[in-house]
């Protein structure tokens, strides 16, 4: 009986689906990777980043001031594709590892903001669990991904670690 059930949810999930993402209630747009404005670079530190660049794009705080939510995103200027897997955070126990490393820091470089963990543990930020997660990029491709931090509100710039890329810094907040 739980098994005919089950057939029959699913089966009413997938007839309802179409529906509701055509109407673009539960659709998202795919990120924009073209023409995007640059708040700073930061260019390979190390072997395994080498022929990719990170960029970031907006860094906005909400309504209340106290989230920031940063769009970067990395290039490929490299003749091959490359798998962008590697910054992931050791310093919290995130279930969704993938780019928890990115961090932010204050202007002065005395607090470091980590990626927010929710309630399910997993990172606040582009990933596997994303619809837009996107981990190979090809030559010539840009990738945006975002990541969201608390901050305090008196936080007017910051700076973002990518690992693998130099700082970018003094990005103003919005």
């Amino acid at each position: 009986m739980k098994r005919i059930v089950r057939a029959v949810g699913a089966a009413a999930l997938l007839a309802v689906l179409p529906a509701v993402t055509s109407s673009g209630a539960l659709a998202a747009s795919a990120p924009k990777t073209e023409n995007l404005d640059s708040l700073g670079t930061g260019s390979s530190n190390e072997g395994f980043s080498s022929g990719l660049s990170a960029e970031v794009h907006t860094a906005e705080k909400d309504g209340g001031e106290s989230f920031l939510s940063v769009t970067w995103s990395i290039r490929n200027d490299g003749g091959e594709d490359v798998y962008f897997d590697w910054p992931t955070g050791d310093s919290y126990l995130y279930e969704n590892i993938p780019y928890s490393g990115v961090t932010a820091t204050s202007s002065d470089m005395t607090t470091r903001f980590h990626p927010i963990m929710d309630s399910s543990n997993s990172c606040l930020c582009s990933g596997v669990s994303s619809i837009d997660f996107k981990e190979r990029i090809g030559p010539g491709e840009q990738v945006a991904y975002w990541s969201m931090f608390s901050v305090p509100r008196d936080v007017d710039t910051i700076n973002l670690e990518v690992p693998g890329f130099e700082d970018i810094v003094d990005i103003p907040v919005t």
